[in-house]
């Protein structure tokens, strides 16, 4: 490690990046960052950040000199800076040196949550020297998610209770207007206690809510999790993010995101209930009752004549399980129907993701309700198809032939003396024209004129 380091105006510097600056890193590195680096470090650091490529991860080359000209630091104020930012943790600079040149590349870092700058020993105590006593409470405070008070009920008003409809015309809100087919519930047979999961991971009051329940459950079904495997993979993805206001949305996205990860770092419950997965033999993938007792995973990777299911694969099952709540023996019907029906192998989730609209539209509660309904409709499809076809045979640019009896008994009547008539007067042209021997004659008698 270099005891000293000098940078020159010359050198050059590549800025890269290991994440994004979300909205409550910005709240951290304002309040509990500042006022330790100082203003100057911050502007440094902020502009090391605006120098990224959009889309990108990473800068152009520059000098240290135009990085000064662009913040008025002198090369020491820079140097000052830099150093401040390494020795918190939000800068990693590295150094490469050549006969030539010497380069330097810095990697931008993240700042942590609050939360967990406030729990670091050196972090928080060198925020409360700097700030004070006071200052330092109003901060904890701040990033304090205060808990919700004991025997909380709710007392929001009904649309009943607060709008008089009994004099609204009663023909304007009959059910046969409105009302939708019954859309269809999914059952998933897989034991699950939510409540073992909450234990475990010990998160705040009011992280964990009806609907994330029924996400993070459904979740564990695709990806055959147990209480305890779950519960570790919760600590370890919202090990700062579940003391933040994170909202419903970005709470469920996230348990999506970390089941999709799942991949990289196989466990051991996964690796048996995969094991055991693939030694349960399946019958006739195209018969309903084998698509209703099979586990996605086992079916749709066995339908595509592969070992596991791909990201891809396994994304879409999440999204029909968790967003559109389709059932599983649904959703085995949906793709035997798209690879299988339509000759649809490489899937797009744009395609799959309509169809399965519809099919949850039309409340589809089993497969071969599924499959027999899309049978029916798919044959009342081609036969319009048909029949447009044929139509189209018979039509010469924009007009159609006149067909068979298509013309009532007056108009063939004419039709027939038009054409007796055309036959006629061919007839009488035809002989007024003279023939080969009366027309040399009387090229003859002209010549002999002249």
């Amino acid at each position: 490690m270099e005891k000293e380091r000098t940078i020159f105006g010359t050198d050059e510097l590549l800025i890269m990046s290991t994440g994004l600056v979300d909205r409550e890193s910005y709240q951290s590195l304002y309040h509990l960052y500042q006022p330790v680096i100082g203003v100057k470090a911050l502007a440094l650091y902020q502009t090391l950040w605006s120098e990224l490529k959009p889309g990108k991860m990473k800068s152009n080359y520059m000098s240290h000199s135009a990085l000064c000209e662009m913040l008025e630091f002198s090369i020491n104020e820079l140097m000052d800076s830099l150093f401040r930012l390494e020795a918190i943790g939000l800068v990693r600079t590295y150094k490469t040196k050549d006969a030539r040149l010497t380069q330097y590349v810095y990697q931008l870092r993240v700042p942590l949550a609050p939360h967990t700058f406030l729990n670091d020993g050196l972090l928080s105590s060198f925020l409360f020297y700097k700030v004070g006593e006071v200052r330092f409470k109003q901060l904890q405070g701040r990033f304090t998610i205060d808990p919700l008070p004991a025997g909380i009920v709710e007392v929001t008003k009904d649309f009943n209770e607060v709008f008089d409809v009994k004099g609204v015309n009663h023909r304007a809100f009959t059910q046969k207007n409105y009302e939708k087919p019954d859309r269809a519930k999914i059952e998933i047979n897989y034991s699950f206690d939510m409540e073992i999961v909450k234990k475990l991971t010990n998160f705040p009051v009011g992280f964990f809510t009806k609907k994330l329940d029924e996400t993070i459950t459904k979740l564990a079904y695709v990806s055959q999790l147990d209480e305890e495997t779950m519960a570790e993979m919760l600590k370890e993805y919202f090990v700062h993010e579940a003391y933040l206001p994170l909202s419903e949305q970005e709470k469920r996205d996230g348990c999506r995101q970390m089941v999709l990860q799942l991949k990289k770092k196989q466990t051991r419950h996964r690796k048996e209930k995969t094991v055991e997965l693939e030694q349960t033999k399946l019958g006739d993938l195209h018969d309903p009752e084998v698509m209703e007792s099979a586990h996605p995973h086992q079916y749709v990777s066995t339908l595509r004549k592969t070992p596991q299911l791909t990201k891809s694969d396994e994304q879409l099952v999440i999204e029909l399980v968790d967003t559109l709540g389709l059932a599983p023996g649904v959703i085995n019907a949906l793709f035997y129907y798209c690879i299988e029906v339509k000759k649809q192998t490489r899937l797009s989730e744009n395609y799959v993701l309509r169809i399965a609209t519809s099919w949850k539209t039309a409340g589809y509660t089993n497969a071969k309700e599924a499959l027999e309904r899309e049978e029916s409709q798919d044959a009342l499809i081609e036969k319009k198809q048909q029949k447009r076809e044929s139509v189209q045979r018979t039509t010469v640019g924009s007009r159609r032939k006149p067909q068979q009896g298509d013309m009532p008994k007056w108009l063939e009547d004419e039709a027939k003396q038009q054409r007796s008539y055309d036959q006629a007067r061919k007839k009488e042209l035809e002989s007024s024209v003279p023939d080969d021997a009366e027309l040399v004659k009387l090229l003859n008698e002209l010549k002999e004129k002249g």
